[in-house]
């Protein structure tokens, strides 16, 4: 398994979206716990993380930043306190 979409999988598990890891070694799927239909798969292309409609989330290494977007587009707000240190 790819550590970079670990740590994606870690952030956006801290912004409170499941996310499922199981299917692949290269993507995830990313769900809004509270609308079943609001999903999305994220692949990882050379350094860059990509919806499944091709949209660039962000480069790898900047997994936080991504996972705010990606919770974004899942409709859950974007967390507000203190944030967790990168790795």
């Amino acid at each position: 398994m790819d550590t970079d979409l670990q740590k994606l999988a870690g952030h956006l598990q801290d912004r409170g979206l499941t996310v499922d890891l199981t299917d692949s070694e290269t993507t995830l799927q990313a769900a809004n716990p509270l609308h079943e239909m609001l999903t999305e798969n994220i692949a990882t292309e050379g350094d860059r993380y990509v919806t499944s409609f091709g949209y660039e989330i962000g480069e790898r290494g900047h997994e936080a930043g991504c996972a705010e977007r990606i919770a974004h587009l899942l409709l859950v707000p974007v967390q507000t306190g203190p944030r967790r240190r990168a790795s």
